[in-house]
C-alpha cells in the first residue's frame, strides 16, 4: 500500500515542478525547489511514518529536482554564461536550505 500512496505523492509533486516551470519560465524550477524544501522541513518537523514518507520522500522528493538545476545550469556554463550558472547554483542552495531550516523550525514549532 505504501508503495501506491509514494507513487500518487511522486505524480502530485512532479505535475506540481511541471507546472511551476511551465507558469513561471525561468523561476519556476527555483520555486519548485524552494516549496519542496519548505514542505519537507515543515513534515519532518511534524509527521512521523508512512505520513512523513508520502510528504517528504513522494511529495518534495518529486517536486525537488536535482537533475534539472544541473541541466540548466550545465547549459548556462556551455552557453558562456559562468555568472547565471553560478548564481542559479547559489540561489537553489541558500533558497532551499532557508526554506527547510524554516520548516523545520516551524513544524517542531506546532507539534
Amino acid at each position: 500500500m505504501i508503495i501506491l500512496l509514494l507513487a500518487a505523492a511522486g505524480a502530485l509533486g512532479a505535475v506540481l515542478r511541471l507546472t511551476a516551470d511551465h507558469y513561471l519560465p525561468g523561476r519556476g524550477i527555483l520555486v519548485a525547489n524552494v516549496l519542496g524544501s519548505l514542505v519537507a522541513g515543515l513534515t519532518t518537523g511534524l509527521l512521523a511514518g508512512a505520513a512523513l514518507e508520502f510528504w517528504v520522500t513522494g511529495v518534495a522528493g518529486a517536486l525537488t529536482t536535482f537533475s534539472t538545476v544541473s541541466a540548466s545550469t550545465a547549459r548556462d556554463a556551455l552557453s558562456g554564461r559562468l555568472a547565471a550558472a553560478v548564481g542559479s547554483w547559489a540561489a537553489h542552495l541558500s533558497a532551499g536550505l532557508l526554506a527547510v531550516g524554516l520548516g523545520l523550525a516551524l513544524g517542531i514549532g506546532w507539534s
